[in-house]
């Protein structure tokens, strides 16, 4: 009887990747904006296990904190991910940059203020400056990926595009139709209010030197204090702030 390979026992595959590390890998591409959580069914599929090893990888993972728990059934990226995404986002220098610029803009304005970067298919919240002048405020959670009808996905879209000599939009973010959009001075802003009116968003982009979008940064409020006849004051306020954010 021949020896069994060491790497093998160990449960490393023929790629050299340790399967369980390989196993958690491909599960967590498995979230994007379209497939926010995590299921059994899903995770037995990707990972090409039965259902009972399936759930035993998302209870695991739960339990350091890698996902939580969304309802009874399903799965979504935990506090853990979360922490380590902004550490990494936090290497960009426009977070630095920016942190002055929004307390200041959430002050005049008076509502929350979001910084959003590129996370690879969506843009992903970074930093969050909350409005504290009023009792009730929107909770704005770091590290979450943003849907693509968000004023910010359509402010990275439209640039993405634009770099791209007009080729489709970036990633899987659909394409931007003009009207959703809203040019002031050299740039392009957006706004979105959410099914049902009760809150608002108007995003600007944050451009380098030579024009590329590293970032966005959004006024987010309830409506009943973002008024439309408000909305042109509050996106030269934003246009503004993003003026005073200095990138490389």
């Amino acid at each position: 009887m021949g020896k069994s390979d060491p790497a093998q026992a160990d449960g490393e595959g023929s790629g050299g990747d340790i399967q369980v590390i390989a196993r958690i890998a491909t599960l967590l591409e498995c979230v994007d904006p379209d497939s926010p959580s995590l299921d059994t069914q899903t995770t037995a599929k990707a990972l090409g296990v039965g259902r009972s090893t399936a759930h035993r990888y998302l209870v695991s993972l739960e339990k350091r904190g890698l996902l939580q728990r969304r309802d009874a059934t399903t799965y979504e990226l935990g506090p853990v991910l979360c922490r380590i995404g902004t550490l990494a986002l936090s290497r960009l220098g426009v977070l630095e940059a920016a942190g002055p610029v929004m307390q200041e803009l959430s002050r005049e304005v008076r509502n929350t203020v979001v910084l959003s970067v590129w996370g690879g298919r969506a843009p992903v919240i970074a930093r969050v400056v909350p409005d504290t002048s009023r009792i009730t405020t929107i909770s704005v959670e770091v590290g979450r990926s943003l849907p693509a009808d968000a004023a910010q996905s359509r402010v990275f879209a439209a640039y993405h595009k634009r770099a791209r000599g007009g080729a489709g939009s970036a990633g899987r973010l659909r394409a931007v139709d003009d009207e959703q959009l809203r040019p002031v001075g050299e740039l392009l802003t957006a706004r979105q209010v959410y099914a049902g009116g009760g809150f608002k968003t108007i995003a600007a982009p944050i451009l380098t030197a030579d024009g590329a979008i590293v970032a966005t940064l959004a006024v987010i409020g309830l409506a009943v204090f973002m008024p439309e006849d408000e909305d042109d004051a509050v996106t030269e306020q934003l246009v503004a702030a993003v003026s005073r954010i200095a990138v490389d």
